[in-house]
């Protein structure tokens, strides 16, 4: 009797420590765009924000699961918002998982989301409606009010949107730049109302890291300088000791 007891006591013990280290590694899952996917200025794939961020909670020995399946090329807001309230589901290790239980599940949630709708609206081959464009960035934000709302229904943990970054800083253009300024401290708001970290990479996103001046993509030096950022957030919330 007094055996059985031992070998109980010990099976609870490794089970409690089980659950302890479990609970301590993360579940990242990145959701968004092309810069999500880690698309690169030619059109590669090359190291994205969120493979450095894979490989950061590797060599700390905290990841526990990585998924970027959901992340779509070309996606805009309304995209993301349709996949939750649809419920879109991938395969993974042979398994079904759906877009709620992933971000049920996730205690990290990266977003890269909204290039796509901006970017739809700057043709540099015609006069430019600056007006017009803030006008429909004010739109846009209606749209993100409801992606946020929506992602934290589901994600009570950490959640990280990265900004945005002027596209075209060749053309040295003042109105282009003040776009991308208006949008970011828009979506910087709304971020905060969501208690979502919001990192700005408008400032160390430059001509060096944009190669290609027809491709709105940063080179894998770019991602990294991103990925710099949002760990730095990390290590003082979700890591912090």
């Amino acid at each position: 009797m007094k055996k059985l007891l031992f070998i109980i006591v010990i099976l609870f013990l490794i089970f409690v420590i089980y659950l302890c280290n479990v609970d301590k590694k993360v579940y990242y899952l990145s959701l968004g765009d092309s810069l999500a996917l880690g698309e690169g200025p030619y059109g590669e794939k090359v190291t994205g924000y969120a493979d450095n961020i894979e490989i950061y909670l590797k060599e700390k020995n905290k990841l526990e699961k990585f998924i970027n399946e959901f992340a779509q090329r070309g996606y805009r807001t309304t995209d993301l918002i349709q996949d939750i309230q649809d419920n879109k589901h991938i395969i993974k290790t042979n398994k079904k998982l759906t877009i709620q239980q992933a971000l049920i599940k996730a205690d990290l949630v990266t977003l890269s989301i909204g290039a796509n709708d901006i970017l739809s609206k700057i043709n540099l081959e015609q006069a430019i409606d600056y007006e017009q464009i803030y006008d429909y960035i004010d739109s846009l934000s209606k749209d993100l009010d409801e992606l946020l709302e929506l992602i934290r229904k589901y994600c009570k943990e950490d959640i990280i949107l990265v900004g945005y970054y002027n596209p075209y800083p060749y053309l040295q253009n003042k109105e282009i730049n003040n776009i991308f300024l208006y949008l970011n401290d828009s979506y910087e708001k709304i971020s905060k109302k969501y208690n979502i970290n919001y990192i700005r990479v408008d400032n160390i996103i430059s001509e060096k890291f944009l190669p290609n001046k027809y491709n709105v993509h940063p080179s894998s030096e770019g991602y990294k300088m991103i990925s710099r950022k949002i760990i730095k957030t990390l290590d003082k919330t979700l890591l912090k000791p």
